[in-house]
């Protein structure tokens, strides 16, 4: 059995015919060319769909009936979901019903009928210049004990790489010459990212000196202690730690920085366009939201400077 596929979602049902449709719905979903965490997280989101299904003595391989998809969605509301977690397990339902259709496996799809709740809009969380200062300060304190945590920091801010990104970066695809890299990002699609000279600095004196963490036969450009590749959770171990050390707020994540580097970005003049293809966008849509995010900082700074600004204007 893959082992991408949880032991938890395995052990519900314990059929051997069930584990074969989900290798192959493994095989589908592969084909898609979906990164290995969206592959996962869909198996992951399966869990108390088949939960339900368990409890209410339902065919894991038919599509979920009419009669049952209101009952469905009220026990995950009763577990506690938020709206995010909810629309998510339904795309995974979603997904995994179509599949069972399409192969034959289900004559019929109701899930089709199944609405994704509406996400409340809100700006990403975004760590201010000095915060990121602080941040770094802070790292390079302790630089000589753990120079790859201080190469690993600053590259992730000076290119604003996803953390999956980050974890399955090899030594080969990094150019110090030309101060670029070559990233496979989502949907396998290749992209060409470059960085600071401060973090160049950081990875030749890390590559140099820091023998304890360096495997060429890993190829990973980050390592553990056991000459394996930093995996995307301690990644974000290793960031909350710093976040943690210099007082900086800990709900701060990888992908904050990775919001931080676009706004900071648009914030100091860069094109939409560049960002989007920095960022690995498919869409440009998605890096819009960073413009949003940028005339509220362009709003904070008028209200405090201009002295017709509407904070300081009094009846």
């Amino acid at each position: 059995m893959n082992l991408m596929i949880p032991k938890k979602l395995l052990i519900i049902f314990n059929d051997g015919e069930l584990n074969k449709i989900l290798s192959k719905y493994f095989d589908y979903l592969e084909s898609k060319s979906l990164s290995d965490n969206t592959v996962k997280n869909y198996f992951r989101d399966l869990i108390d769909y088949f939960i339900y299904l368990k409890l209410n003595d339902l065919s894991p391989t038919k599509s979920i009936e009419l009669k049952h998809i209101r009952k469905m969605l009220s026990f995950l509301i009763d577990k506690g979901f938020s709206k995010v977690s909810i629309s998510r397990k339904i795309s995974a339902i979603k997904s995994y019903t179509t599949f069972l259709e399409k192969f034959n496996y289900s004559k019929n799809n109701y899930s089709e009928l199944i609405r994704i709740p509406k996400k409340s809009k809100s700006l990403p969380k975004v760590m201010t210049k000095k915060e990121v200062s602080q941040l770094i300060k802070h790292v390079e304190m302790n630089a000589k004990k753990n120079l790859r945590d201080d190469a690993l920091i600053e590259l992730l801010y000076s290119t604003g790489l996803r953390v999956s990104e980050v974890a399955n970066l090899k030594l080969k695809d990094i150019n110090l010459e030309k101060s670029e890299m070559k990233i496979l990002g989502k949907g396998n699609k290749e992209r060409i990212v470059i960085f600071n000279n401060k973090s160049k600095e950081k990875i030749i004196r890390y590559l140099k000196n820091d023998k304890r963490y360096i495997s060429i036969k890993t190829e990973a450009l980050f390592q553990n202690k056991f000459k394996e590749a930093l995996s995307t959770r301690s990644i974000q171990r290793i960031l909350k730690k710093y976040l943690n050390f210099s007082g900086i707020n800990s709900k701060y994540s990888t992908h904050t920085l990775r919001h931080t580097f676009a706004t900071h970005l648009l914030e100091g003049g860069a094109d939409i366009k560049v960002i989007q293809q920095l960022m690995g966008h498919s869409s440009p849509e998605t890096t819009k939201i960073y413009t949003h995010v940028s005339s509220s900082t362009l709003k904070n700074v008028y209200n405090n400077s201009h002295p017709r600004s509407f904070s300081k204007i009094k009846n």
